[in-house]
């Protein structure tokens, strides 16, 4: 579990796109300015980053959504104290999570 959340902190932390754009950094952003509580992940580059935490992702996603979430609210509670009067929880929502096939290509 502590590696998961480190990582998975540093993911959000560091990700950056072909444009060299925080991509998380900016939804975190965008989310808390919208008062939602729901951040997107892409999968794909998640699994660039950390494909093992991309299989367990995909593979047992009750166990290890609820560890992402509170890394995901952790780390807003950083950039914005007081959002947990708006929302007391962050939910990871995970984009264009590939088909089963294309997970053991992963592997």
């Amino acid at each position: 579990v502590k590696w998961i959340r480190k990582h998975f902190d540093l993911f959000l932390r560091t990700f950056k796109d072909e444009n060299n754009v925080h991509v998380y950094e900016n939804r975190i952003h965008e989310m808390c300015l919208a008062n939602k509580q729901s951040l997107e992940v892409t999968f794909n580059h998640l699994s660039q980053k950390f494909p093992t935490i991309a299989i367990w992702l995909a593979e047992e996603p009750t166990l290890i959504l609820p560890i992402l979430d509170t890394v995901a609210f952790d780390l807003v509670q950083e950039v914005y104290a007081e959002y947990y009067k708006i929302h007391s929880r962050i939910f990871i929502r995970v984009r264009d999570l590939p088909v089963e096939d294309q997970l053991r290509d992963l592997r």
